[in-house]
């Protein structure tokens, strides 16, 4: 277990050195602050409110679950495995004491670290954006803001766990962004057409904190979604392991 620890927190290091991360953190914190002055400004402007306060953090956060964190998903899952094994850097890791288990893990749990870390950023800017508003809507508000951004850390971590398994088909981490990706795209775009796709695909739960808000939770649908997104996970993990574990490094 400490070897895991260990290992995970290396791990958080070595995304926390790459520019993009960095990046990812700046445009998640620097988003629903500019996003919230320009919208109060505009109303205000025209003396419509068109969006209130109590709308925008859960907005935004559809966003960030729809498009950007996706984005750090499938760029975090690529360079943490396809991106390691191009550079011939797995080899590195695999041969310290530690299993390849170990190695498998620590690596998703640090891209889990930085998924809730951005949606604890995401709703702290969310948060200062939405009293840029008139009528901030007070503590239970707030109450549905946090279970609605905590609520998204389940979809997103099996969203990385998906990536994490569609990494091993690939030795470089461009080819796997771009895979990744389009597979994303092409998911969302099908579950337009073919409604009875969006059962079956994880993708398709990537809002799922809407049904957290608001006056009454539905709680047999979201045990239900719940109960489905944890079988996903340990489907892809169990497979992406596999595939890791018989990989020639």
């Amino acid at each position: 277990m400490h070897s895991l620890t260990a290992n995970m927190w290396n791990e958080t290091i070595k995304i926390a050195s790459k520019k993009k991360t960095l990046f990812f953190l700046a445009v998640t914190l620097l988003m629903p602050v500019l996003a919230g002055f320009l919208l109060a400004r505009f109303q205000s402007g025209i003396g419509i409110g068109a969006i209130a306060s109590q709308d925008f953090p859960i907005i935004m956060l559809g966003l960030f679950t729809g498009i950007f964190l996706p984005l750090f998903v499938f760029m975090g899952a690529a360079d943490a495995f396809s991106g390691e094994m191009g550079d011939r850097t797995m080899k590195i890791t695999v041969t310290r004491p530690i299993t390849r288990f170990k190695v498998f893990a620590s690596k998703q749990l640090a891209l889990a670290v930085y998924i809730a870390l951005y949606l604890i950023a995401a709703l702290l800017a969310s948060t200062v954006s939405a009293l840029f508003f008139q009528h901030f809507g007070g503590f239970g508000t707030l109450v549905d803001w946090v279970l609605a951004y905590g609520s998204a850390f389940v979809p997103l971590l099996v969203l990385s766990v998906a990536a994490v398994c569609l990494a091993q088909f690939f030795s470089g981490s461009s080819s796997a962004l771009t895979v990744s990706i389009l597979l994303y795209l092409a998911f969302k775009v099908a579950a337009f057409f073919i409604p009875q796709i969006a059962t079956y695909s994880p993708t398709a739960y990537m809002d799922w904190h809407m049904l957290w808000i608001g006056g009454s939770m539905a709680g047999g649908k979201i045990v239900s979604i719940f109960m489905f997104l944890m079988a996903c996970s340990i489907l892809f993990f169990t497979a992406g392991f596999y595939l890791f574990d018989k990989k020639e490094i």
